[in-house]
């Protein structure tokens, strides 16, 4: 099992980006498929403390693209705080 997680580590990419106030943790995972999935996490500040939402894609990108699936949890970070902060009707 030692070696499956460490292969799992190799094949997993992470980025943070800032973005209205908020920070977005994106990390995509290799699928036994040779596909890969993307998760994210949007951080804020409120009150002193840090909340963490956690988000999971759902959706799987092909292994030559794995930047696409980066840029995709990216993008769904970003709609995701921009849909939040609209205000409600």
């Amino acid at each position: 099992m030692g070696t499956r997680l460490s292969e799992l580590r190799r094949g997993m990419s992470r980025t943070k980006n800032q973005y209205i106030g908020r920070v977005i943790h994106v990390t995509s995972f290799p699928l036994a498929d040779n596909r890969f999935t993307v998760h994210f996490d949007i951080e804020k500040q409120r009150d002193g403390r840090i909340e963490v939402t956690h988000f999971e894609s759902g959706q799987s990108f092909a292994s030559d693209a794995e930047a696409k699936a980066i840029e995709a949890g990216l993008k769904m970070g970003q709609q995701k705080i921009e849909s939040d902060s609209r205000p409600a009707c």
